[in-house]
């Protein structure tokens, strides 16, 4: 897949990016020989569309055209399908794109498809379905992957790493017999819709570590009336930790109090019980960003702020290790946040706390 950036090494075109460079493409099928399909990102996206004029025609349709062009085998979510059809469709009928470019990518596509046995049979034995996605060593890696991705991005120094209550060590570790163990634990899962099955390892984990911790989930489409009860729990916490399950997605313009106000996810009633609890515990809130990275340009309060890029069990699991100090990883910010950290941005993971930043922060 061909993201939509600017790599000046392999295109000086400023006016081009890897999604419509053939020199990119080139690059992967003459130097890497790479012999498979190549796809673009979504074609909705700004990062695209932004480089055509709307006014000399749809830019997806626009963009599509110079995606085949460039060698793409497949088009991604063009928000305007037909025109991006007709668009290619047409281009091929004046010569712009020839059929033996479109004969390339169909054959490439068909191939693939030969290669998992799809010529063959097209239907799935959901009967084998548990035993092909459940392979230990696949688990495995991917635990592994996603212990290396989390990442400390804001640390306020007073919070991590969370400690285990008297008795409940891990997997063989020593007992923790702190008495900073048993300080109130809140945990809230947010989301502007909550996806079955979300938080539940996280949960799991919590409470393995921490049996008397509070958890509580909100689903911003049908939880509003919690919120009494969660900010009263907040108040009484000496510590609360909000996994805020955020799909990464373009961001979205919206009108708060006649202003104009660009948003990252978290935009309805779950976006207001995060900001409610910024507002009253910032010093006492760790915000662990399940999802999409961006979540803290629309909550640049936030003092600590953790994140893992998915929404998968792994990353549930990663991010309760990383919260409780199991995880010491030199993770780096793959992506720029303006104004909290640039990308390559790297945090240390505190190994322990102090007595006087542990007494601080209950205050």
């Amino acid at each position: 897949m061909l993201a939509h950036v600017k790599v000046p090494a392999l295109d000086p075109d400023p006016g081009r990016i890897t999604t419509i460079s053939s020199k990119v493409v080139e690059v992967l099928r003459v130097q890497l020989g790479f012999t498979g399909v190549v796809l673009t990102d979504a074609l909705e996206m700004r990062g695209l569309t932004g480089l055509y004029d709307p006014q000399k025609g749809s830019p997806t349709a626009r963009a599509a055209v110079d995606a085949v062009k460039a060698g793409n085998d497949v088009i991604m979510v063009p928000t305007d399908l037909d025109g991006a059809f007709h668009a290619i469709v047409n281009s091929v009928r004046s010569g712009d794109i020839t059929e033996a470019r479109i004969d390339e990518s169909v054959r490439r596509v068909l191939q693939m498809k030969a290669s998992v046995g799809l010529n063959a049979n097209r239907f799935v034995d959901l009967h084998q379905v548990s035993s092909l996605t459940s392979d230990p060593r696949d688990l495995d890696f991917a635990q592994h992957a996603a212990d290396d991705a989390v990442t400390l991005v804001r640390d306020n120094g007073r919070m991590l790493p969370l400690q285990r209550s008297e008795g409940f060590g891990i997997r063989g570790s020593a007992p923790t017999a702190s008495p900073q163990a048993e300080r109130k634990l809140l945990v809230l899962l947010l989301a502007e819709g909550l996806e079955a099955g979300s938080g539940h390892e996280l949960e799991r984990a919590i409470i393995n570590r921490r049996p008397g911790a509070q958890i509580f989930y909100f689903d911003g489409r049908f939880s509003t009336e919690l919120v009494p009860k969660i900010l009263s729990a907040a108040n009484d916490a000496q510590e609360i930790v909000i996994g805020a399950y955020v799909i990464l997605r373009a961001a979205r313009q919206i009108n708060v109090n006649g202003t104009s106000t660009t948003f990252f996810g978290l935009a309805g009633p779950s976006g207001r019980l995060l900001r409610q609890l910024l507002a009253v515990a910032p010093e006492k809130t760790i915000v662990v960003s399940l999802g999409s990275p961006y979540l803290i340009e629309s909550f640049p309060e936030t003092k600590t702020y953790v994140c893992t890029y998915a929404m998968t069990s792994t990353s549930e699991i990663s991010a309760v290790r990383a919260l409780f100090g199991e995880i010491n990883n030199h993770a780096k910010l793959p992506v720029t946040l303006p104004g909290i950290a640039q990308r390559g941005f790297s945090l240390p993971w505190p190994k322990e706390r102090s007595p006087a930043k542990v007494n601080s922060s209950s205050q």
